[in-house]
């Protein structure tokens, strides 16, 4: 797929959903990587792939990309892994088509030079094909995983067409990671179901949060974002709870990872228990990829790699046994 093909899609969405034609946006910060981990530390971040897919058409909303561009991708992406985001030891990310690309960026990851990772990732209902996923590495150890609320409907369809992946995290810290890529607000204010089903979704991590004995870290793209309306109905769950947002440890001028028609926005969040308060050491944000629209489509997602920055913690070895 070319990048003018891209672009050409890309944009009509845009003006479907946004109204104005997305461009690169004015007074952006600069580039900025996230921060490597320090001794006796690990680094969790959340990170949306821009619809990181393969060059096989699965379904009739899949849109290929060739086996050029394919590579060209995995490869972008790994670099700026390995480099821009130094390799955090958990990766939680979203919008990957399958287990199987997965596995080929973190081939791709070990070929730039950077860590062997493992990736988990379970399949959902997507009818674009898009899921959730993790990539992790060591000293991390995993034990069991599941789809959460994998079943539950909701009006005759599933609560989530990209269920939450809960993971056990067992060493170097113990605690429950969830994964999410919670229902985008599009048709907010034309479907009547849509905003319901947003609020449900997110009332059912946080009330699977809150019943849990142990820490827990919800990671990813909630589609929700602070003083929004309605938009931010589905944050106010997690607001409102016990768990404590990444975002409230940084500058409030530093609080977004996502431009929309260029303005600020926090769509990617990391909400973690109360127990775990003093052992996050450090709270962190890339910068470079949100409001680059220009490049990101024109290079088909090969110089800018997406259209989301990346937030990362960082939480102290074996903190829990302390």
């Amino acid at each position: 797929m070319t990048g003018q093909y891209w672009r050409c899609w890309l944009l009509a969405a845009a003006v479907l959903v946004t109204g104005p034609v997305l461009a690169d946006c004015r007074d952006l910060a600069p580039a900025r990587p996230l921060p490597s981990a320090e001794d006796g530390q690990i680094s969790l971040a959340t990170f949306n792939l821009w619809r990181l897919r393969d060059a096989r058409k699965d379904s009739s909303l899949d849109r290929p990309l060739s086996k050029a561009v394919y590579q060209a991708r995995l490869e972008a992406v790994a670099r700026y892994i390995t480099r821009e985001l130094r390799a955090p030891a958990l990766l939680a990310v979203q919008e990957v088509e399958s287990a199987t690309v997965l596995k080929a960026l973190s081939r791709a990851i070990s070929t730039a030079g950077g860590p062997d990772y493992k990736v988990v990732l379970l399949e959902g209902h997507d009818p674009a094909g898009m899921d959730v996923g993790l990539l992790y590495r060591a000293p991390v150890t995993l034990g069991g995983h599941q789809a959460l609320f994998g079943d539950d409907r909701f009006q005759r369809q599933p609560l989530f067409t990209r269920p939450p992946l809960q993971v056990e995290v067992r060493t170097p810290v113990a605690f429950d990671l969830v994964v999410v890529h919670l229902r985008s607000a599009r048709d907010l204010n034309q479907k009547d179901w849509v905003a319901p089903k947003r609020r449900r979704q997110a009332a059912a991590i946080a009330g699977w949060a809150a019943d849990q004995a142990g820490p827990v870290v919800v990671a990813g793209d909630f589609n929700s974002a602070p003083d929004s309306g309605r938009f931010s109905e589905p944050l106010e769950q997690f607001e409102n709870g016990d768990l404590i947002s990444a975002w409230s440890r940084l500058p409030e001028k530093e609080r977004y990872s996502f431009r929309h028609q260029c303005r600020p926005q926090a769509l990617d969040h990391i909400f973690f228990s109360p127990s775990l308060k003093q052992h996050v050491q450090r709270v962190a944000v890339s910068r470079g990829n949100a409001g680059r629209y220009d490049v990101l489509y024109d290079h088909d997602g090969t110089r800018v790699v997406s259209d989301h920055d990346v937030l990362g913690i960082y939480l102290k070895a074996g903190a829990l046994a302390d």
